[in-house]
């Protein structure tokens, strides 16, 4: 007889420790790996514009300190010098 209170201790216990902690399942995320990545190259914006009556020229490095300008060449002429760089206050 002492058999019968310990399979119903046992079986309490086990019953009780499932209601208590709850089902316990595992999930594993699977991460896709990254796409390898693509290289586009490329060509730089044209710097020079050409018109048969002359030609405009972009100018400057795109800073602050030396912004982008175009300037107006004719035909058959030397280049003006830039203009001198803006101040920033």
């Amino acid at each position: 007889m002492a058999e019968k209170p310990m399979i119903f201790a046992v079986t309490a216990g086990l019953a009780a420790a499932t209601l208590l902690t709850g089902c316990v399942s595992r999930h594993e995320t699977v991460v896709p790996s990254a796409a390898p990545s693509t290289i586009i190259v490329t060509q730089p914006a044209p710097r020079i514009v050409t018109y048969p009556e002359g030609r405009w020229e972009l100018r400057g490095g795109g800073t602050t300190d030396s912004p982008y300008f175009w300037v107006w060449v004719p035909t058959g002429s030397n280049p003006p010098n830039p203009p001198p760089v803006p101040r920033v206050r």
